[in-house]
């Protein structure tokens, strides 16, 4: 998805060891690249992993703390990466054995950035994008995985998210001074935009784009894939409680000793928090069209892109950020730029109609719009907008 910096703002729980009252916030970070997720700035910073290495290593014992919980962060994925863990009492839990979970979960994703990223010519995906028009590739499980979700849901938003808009994307840079393609560009690199002829064959393990040109691109759904791998990696070491956010994309599993971990989001204005939600299970993804944009002549350009024009949502029916909660970081991620290039009445009357989604969308105008499914557990702080 082409990503909003910031806009979610990780609350682990109410009373963690803060800077805010509710539990400790996230903020924005900068990216250049036009499809890119954005996150948080790390607040200890780490040399971000070449090609084939994997996430940088921590050294000595890990600490546990006060709150019982076990935290790391690192660069990876070109954004962002930190993983909370609840491990109990700080003065009997193994904070050791959790950190190497914690490590092994980043090593994962390292692996996976790999496989997925479109920016690198070394990847299994670009080397797909590659051979387009040429005869079915095997691919590895993971990236079959990926695309065989990315198709299903271009197919149930009807091309809003689509994973074969790279080709068109990377067409635009949202950084301060650019200016937008040419109407001829776009349209030229228009055609070759179309997930149907993203062929994918799981029994037998393989995929193809039908035709030369077209360039897939997993920007909006890979950081949510990943966070899923992340997740079920740690929850596979035992340890079931614990929040892995990418970029902004935020998967939070189990509970903070019982209690949900607690996701908010920032406003797009002030960066404060208009209201959290209590998240077990689910993941929450936000996207807004206030962080990355341009001004050329006039006119304002947001990142958030529509694959079936080829240019940015139309600022009548942008909101300014989309929040969704689904069942896997994965949906969220991708469902979260389809229903922001839907626009504000489009989208949310699509996430009333999908089992498994809830949406909370601020619109241009600031109003606050929350679907029927979140309505009663918004959290909303005492000076915040009413729904």
């Amino acid at each position: 998805m082409s990503r909003a910096a910031a806009a979610v703002a990780l609350l682990l729980a109410l009373g963690c060891e803060a800077s805010t009252p509710a539990g400790a916030s996230a903020g924005p970070s900068a990216s250049a690249k036009p499809n890119a997720s954005e996150g948080p700035a790390a607040a200890e910073p780490h040399e971000a992993p070449g090609p084939g290495e994997a996430a940088p290593r921590r050294r000595g014992k890990v600490p546990v703390r006060k709150d019982g919980t076990v935290y790391a962060d690192s660069e990876l994925m070109g954004t962002h990466v930190s993983i909370n863990v609840w491990v109990g009492d700080p003065s009997t839990a193994d904070g050791d054995a959790a950190g190497a979970a914690v490590q092994a979960a980043f090593d994962e994703m390292a692996r996976l950035e790999q496989i997925m990223s479109e920016w690198r010519p070394d990847s299994e995906l670009s080397r797909l994008s590659d051979a387009a028009g040429g005869p079915p590739r095997p691919l590895s499980p993971e990236l079959l995985e990926v695309l065989v979700a990315a198709r299903r849901i271009a197919q149930d938003t009807g091309g809003a998210f689509d994973p074969t808009f790279h080709g068109v994307g990377q067409l635009w840079s949202f950084t301060p001074g650019s200016a937008p393609p040419t109407p001829q560009q776009v349209e030229a690199k228009l055609p070759l935009v179309g997930w149907e002829r993203l062929e994918l064959d799981e029994a037998a393990g393989t995929g193809r784009l039908r035709d030369p040109g077209m360039k897939l691109g997993l920007g909006a759904i890979g950081k949510g894939f990943a966070a899923d791998e992340a997740s079920a990696l740690l929850v596979r070491q035992g340890l079931p409680n614990h929040v892995v956010e990418v970029g902004g994309d935020t998967y939070a599993a189990g509970t903070k000793g019982g209690q949900p971990w607690m996701v908010g989001i920032q406003s797009p204005q002030t960066r404060g928090v208009v209201g959290a939600l209590p998240t077990r299970d689910r993941a929450v993804v936000t996207s807004g069209d206030y962080q990355r944009y341009f001004e050329y002549q006039g006119q304002r350009y947001a990142h958030i892109l529509d694959p079936r024009t080829g240019w940015p949502v139309p600022a009548q029916r942008s909101p300014k950020s989309v929040t969704v909660v689904a069942r896997t970081g994965t949906d969220a991620d991708a469902y979260c730029t389809a229903v922001a290039v839907m626009g504000v009445d489009a989208g949310m009357a699509f996430v009333e109609s999908r089992e498994g989604l809830e949406a909370v969308i601020i619109t241009q105008d600031d109003e606050l719009r929350i679907s029927s499914g979140r309505r009663r557990e918004l959290v909303l702080p005492p000076s915040g907008p009413k729904p």
